[in-house]
């Protein structure tokens, strides 16, 4: 059976994202993306291949990339939980910055205002005692929660999530 794109494309933009981002040429990354995205690509008529499933049930694995010392997203998936940079939790939230985010009236500055704080804001929860503990907080008060709506196509409810937390971050370290 062949890949069906234009079925996959429509129900990306349904639920909110960007099908630009449909990576034609590599089975696993298209998958991972709809995977992402709260579709399934076995609907698409596409065959996931075992050995790249992690116990999540999304396809993908560790890259080996470093942590980003100006993002506390990043930061918190990568110091909090070991997680590799191209982990489910990060690709989601990038696909949401770089897909839905970018494109709201709002999505362009708050993307240049994210860059502009959070490396001081990582900086100054590492150099807290308990930078651990802040660390996690931010993973399953926010990524976690953020992850989840955007999988559920709640991108609204996962923007107002990451408005409030950023604005408390702001005001305790930045």
């Amino acid at each position: 059976m062949r890949f069906d794109y234009e079925n996959a494309k429509r129900d990306i933009l349904d639920n909110g994202g960007d099908p630009d981002y449909l990576d034609m040429s590599h089975a696993d990354k298209r998958d991972k993306y709809l995977r992402n995205m709260g579709l399934n690509p076995e609907d698409y008529g596409s065959t996931p291949s075992i050995e790249n499933t992690n116990e999540s049930g999304y396809l993908g694995g560790s890259s080996g990339g470093g942590e980003d010392e100006g993002c506390f997203l990043t930061t918190a998936c990568i110091s909090a939980k070991g997680l590799p940079d191209d982990c489910d939790e990060l690709q989601t939230l990038r696909y949401f910055r770089d897909g839905w985010l970018k494109k709201q009236e709002e999505g362009p500055a708050l993307i240049e205002e994210y860059y502009a704080v959070a490396p001081g804001i990582v900086q100054a929860i590492n150099r807290q005692k308990d930078a651990g503990d802040v660390w996690n907080r931010i993973y399953e008060e926010l990524v976690l929660p953020c992850v989840w709506l955007i999988h559920v196509g709640k991108m609204e409810d996962a923007l107002f999530l990451y408005k409030t937390w950023s604005m408390k971050l702001k005001e305790q370290y930045g």
